[in-house]
């Protein structure tokens, strides 16, 4: 780390030191009080002016100081790399987050590193029996088995899906598809109201950060949604690695979605991040209703969103209601999720999104 020398200031000319005002390993910031001088005129306050941590006095009390002569050398401290929701659980478990090391990028400490330093054991991986799935949804890629009738859902044949550059995926893994149209007018509500606020941070608010920072908000909830398939277990992950599918075709992975608030992905949608590998979950917008992201490999879901069209949602006696309808859908993995287990997981999701299902 560098050292920082704070001195005197040249246009207070010389001064006598009165008072120290910090003591070697004090923290402080440009605005801390670093010392008591005494002048021909007055009596005058030095600032710190660096932020960093006192290592040395230079001058005694009640030694004579020279214009521009040094007072203290401070210790720059390193900044502090930390998630929003890792920040908020070592506040609630009393964890000093400038003795972790993160193992984000970067450094970045994330909730599982805080966890792990409380001496808990959540960010170990959970080995859970194979679940028996529904036969009648273990399918191939290619057929969307039909959702339950409380969600106006049919059947239909998938003509096309979402290609991922670089990415294989293998037609032995039976998969499934459950599929919902939501109404998004609250959601896209949301997302202009908050658009200036982002957009003073050069960030745009969109339906695909929203989605993202809600489904991983959730994952601890519905666990198999994160989780992936072994031969002898299924493995649950405690970080939230979400490869995400933008409109134009661009593909990003977001590290540790779920310690980030929806402007945190709307940041990390900007960057250029393509190695998918290590996603542990899917989120992708498509144009086209028809077009469903697969699982990735080692993944166990897949979530796409199609965009809105305007359509009729509501007919009452006097007036016809006109919705943004969009289609959400998750593509999973038949041997580690059922049916009813997505269906909990897109309900959830939606309400917390404030899209009715239509």
């Amino acid at each position: 780390m560098q050292d920082q020398i704070i001195d005197m200031p040249k246009a207070l000319g010389e001064a006598r030191l009165l008072k120290w005002l910090v003591q070697v390993g004090d923290t402080i910031t440009p605005t801390t009080p670093l010392a008591r001088v005494l002048t021909d005129d007055a009596e005058w306050v030095i600032p710190a002016r660096w932020s960093g941590v006192v290592v040395e006095h230079l001058v005694r009390e009640g030694e004579s100081i020279p214009a521009g002569r040094a007072l203290a050398r401070c210790t720059a401290t390193p900044r502090l790399r930390a998630t929003p929701l890792a920040r908020r659980v070592a506040a609630m478990l009393g964890i000093d987050l400038t003795k972790l090391t993160g193992s984000g990028p970067a450094g970045r400490i994330g909730r599982a590193d805080v966890i792990r330093a409380a001496g808990l054991s959540i960010a170990t991986p959970v080995s859970l029996p194979t679940p028996q799935p529904e036969t009648s949804v273990i399918v191939t890629r290619h057929t969307v088995p039909a959702p339950t009738a409380a969600h106006g859902a049919e059947t239909a044949v998938i003509t096309s899906s979402v290609t991922v550059p670089g990415v294989t995926f293998s037609d032995l893994i039976p998969v499934a598809s459950v599929t919902v149209a939501i109404d998004l007018q609250l959601l896209l509500q949301r997302c202009a109201g908050q658009s200036a606020m982002f957009a003073a941070y050069s960030l745009q608010s969109s339906p695909l950060s929203a989605l993202i920072a809600t489904a991983a908000s959730i994952f601890p909830l519905h666990p198999l949604i994160n989780a992936t398939w072994s031969d002898t277990a299924i493995v649950i992950r405690h970080r939230y690695h979400v490869a995400a599918g933008l409109p134009n075709g661009r593909w990003v992975l977001i590290r540790d979605a779920g310690d980030l608030t929806e402007r945190g992905i709307a940041r990390a949608l900007n960057r250029e991040n393509h190695d998918l590998q290590s996603a542990t979950c899917a989120v992708a917008v498509t144009a086209d209703w028809w077009r469903l992201m697969p699982p990735l490999p080692g993944t166990a879901a897949a979530i796409t969103l199609s965009e809105a069209r305007l359509q009729p949602v509501a007919l009452t006696e006097t007036s016809l209601q006109i919705g943004a309808v969009a289609q959400l859908s998750v593509c999973y993995d038949a041997r580690i999720l059922d049916h009813p287990t997505v269906m909990a997981f897109l309900t959830d999701l939606c309400d917390r999104l404030g899209c009715r299902t239509v």
